[in-house]
């Protein structure tokens, strides 16, 4: 897409981009790599576990929720595990906190003392990130370490849902065609050169021509793949998964042809939140899924409202 821009602008926009790509890659550097790797080969057996319990001798389930954590994030897990009116973990689904590998030896400890007193911390092969690729290495060795789901749910950690009105909204759906379930609706930016100029600021020089072709994109507190669709984009060995992480699984899903299920407006952002977007409304008895819960009290409002209604 060909800008319309002053060369002055180009050159401020070049200098302020070579500045922000450097300081990411010193950011990215932080914490010891021999020490990362450790901690996720650890990790592993720590998943093993969690596997044994999901997916026991015999179980097929039907969804399987991962809630995007860091791990400092304590508070906010131990608030959702609170919703025990939300039947998060039953024999129809059940709901895991999805990490990236700890990088320090407290986010070990950490994480590594809850998984073994909740026995729900999935730790991925990758660093902690965000806008690079932690979605679909979630999506990948989700289906890989935990097979016997026919749904793997990405869910935003400030979004209460409710995962048994969700797991009968997928009950009709197709396990093997490719399908991404979520609220899926026009990209009201893609033509501003101010989201353009902001695209480049936050993923530096790398080419993000890709973000181009959607017109149409997934919003990201809360989508559904089925086993269909994370087999085709794992077939499609990507190498470039850099970029708002929403954004690509839409690129991706469009790639692979995947059906969308769009659930409109049931998917919504809290009515309260900061961000005077279209997608705020009130909780209703049609709500599903609510975003941006940025403090732990609307988040357990919204939880309580959601299992309730």
């Amino acid at each position: 897409m060909v800008l319309d821009m002053s060369l002055f602008m180009r050159t401020s926009v070049c200098c302020v981009v070579l500045f922000s790509a450097i300081s990411c890659l010193d950011l990215w550097d932080i914490g010891d790599t021999d020490l990362v790797r450790s901690y996720a080969l650890d990790s592993t057996h720590t998943n093993k576990d969690v596997a044994s319990k999901l997916c026991r001798a015999g179980r097929h389930a039907t969804v399987l929720y991962g809630v995007f954590s860091t791990a400092e994030k304590v508070i906010f897990r131990n608030a959702t595990r609170q919703q025990v009116q939300c039947h998060l973990n039953n024999n129809v689904h059940s709901t895991v906190f999805v990490v990236g590998a700890p990088r320090t030896e407290r986010e070990y400890s950490i994480l590594q003392k809850e998984a073994a007193m909740y026995g729900d911390i999935f730790t991925l092969s990758c660093k902690e990130n965000m806008n690079e690729g932690k979605t679909y290495t979630y999506f990948k060795e989700a289906l890989e370490q935990f097979p016997c789901f026919d749904f793997y749910a990405k869910v935003d950690d400030d979004t209460a849902f409710a995962p048994d009105k969700l797991s009968s909204l997928v009950q009709s759906v197709s396990r093997s065609t490719p399908v991404i379930i979520g609220r899926y609706q026009a990209f009201p930016t893609i033509d501003d050169p101010l989201f353009w100029i902001s695209l480049y600021l936050n993923h530096g020089l790398r080419d993000m021509s890709w973000a181009s072709h959607i017109r149409n994109f997934t919003h990201g507190q809360l989508y559904i793949l089925n086993t269909g669709a994370i087999t085709r984009w794992i077939g499609l060995k990507p190498t470039q998964l850099y970029g708002n992480e929403d954004m690509r699984t839409t690129y991706y899903m469009k790639l692979i042809g995947a059906e969308v299920i769009n659930v409109h407006t049931v998917f919504h952002d809290h009515i309260d939140s900061h961000l005077r977007t279209p997608l705020r409304a009130p909780i209703t008895n049609a709500s599903l899924a609510v975003h941006r819960c940025k403090t732990i009290q609307v988040l357990l409002n919204a939880f309580a409202s959601l299992c309730h209604i």
